[in-house]
C-alpha cells in the first residue's frame, strides 16, 4: 500500500490517468463495466462489458466544447486472442462526480450510474469475479 501514497493528492483526471497507467501498464487485467438503472423504486444492475485483456492506455474524451465527458481505455488482445482487434471501453464521466476506489490490485471508477473495475490478474490468469 505504501506505493499508493506516492499518488496523493490526486488533483484531476490527468493525475488519475497517470496513476492508472503506472499501476496497470502492460498488465493483464480483468475489466468490468456496469451501469445501474433506477425505475421507480427498483434498481437494475446491467453488465455492459466484461473481459480479460492487457491494459494499453487511457485517455480523456472531450466534447466539441472542450469539456471532459469520458475516459477511454484501450486494451490489447491476450495471447489466446492473437490476431484479434484491440478492445476499448469508454466510461462516461462527470468530472465533478467521479469516485475512485484505489488499491494496488484493483481500481474501481464510479461516475453517475456507471462503474468500471480494473482488476490485476494473477499469474494463473483467472479473475476472482
Amino acid at each position: 500500500m505504501d506505493e499508493l501514497e506516492l499518488y496523493e493528492p490526486v488533483s484531476g483526471l490527468d493525475d488519475l490517468i497517470g496513476i492508472l497507467e503506472s499501476l496497470f501498464a502492460e498488465t493483464p487485467v480483468w475489466v468490468r463495466l456496469e451501469m445501474q438503472e433506477e425505475r421507480g423504486e427498483v434498481v437494475h444492475d446491467h453488465l455492459l462489458a466484461q473481459f480479460a485483456s492487457t491494459f494499453d492506455l487511457c485517455d480523456l474524451v472531450q466534447s466539441e466544447a472542450g469539456e471532459d465527458v469520458a475516459l477511454e481505455f484501450l486494451f490489447r488482445e491476450t495471447e489466446e486472442e492473437a490476431g484479434g482487434e484491440p478492445q476499448s471501453v469508454t466510461l462516461p464521466i462527470n468530472p465533478q462526480d467521479i469516485e475512485v476506489d484505489l488499491s494496488p490490485e484493483e481500481v474501481t471508477l464510479t461516475s453517475g450510474v456507471f462503474a468500471l473495475t480494473l482488476q490485476r490478474l494473477s499469474a494463473s490468469g483467472s479473475a476472482g469475479r
